[in-house]
């Protein structure tokens, strides 16, 4: 029992992870506002910047190359924070004591049956 609690709540929050993220795009249009998505769209302004600067651009130009997730608005982060965090949570949780109901009464001895 004390290995499946947690793993059944580490394993409802990688789901529940991957269904708000499939939920955000399906309303929005758009990924999730992720750390991950994050990183990697300033990875790739980085890129389009260093790229731009090889190719002989101006330094306006440069410049004018930003973050995609730099213009995501505060709503968007506040909704998904709210989202991702009271959602999370709610699934670990409702794992958790799924999992300890279920470990439980499968290792709860059981009275043998009346055969007198």
């Amino acid at each position: 029992m004390s290995i499946a609690v947690p793993v059944a709540g580490i394993a409802a929050g990688v789901v529940g992870k991957k269904a708000a993220a499939a939920g955000w795009g399906a309303v929005f249009g758009e990924d999730a506002p992720t750390v991950k998505a994050q990183k990697t769209a300033q990875k790739e302004a980085a890129q389009r910047r260093k790229q731009a600067k090889k190719d002989g651009a101006s330094p306006a130009e440069i410049s004018a190359i930003k973050d995609p997730s730099d213009e995501q608005p505060v709503w968007k982060l506040m909704l998904w924070a709210t989202v991702s965090g009271v959602l999370l949570q709610g699934l670990r949780v409702a794992a958790k004591r799924g999992a300890k109901a279920g470990t439980e009464r499968l290792t709860a001895r059981r009275p043998h049956s009346n055969r007198g």
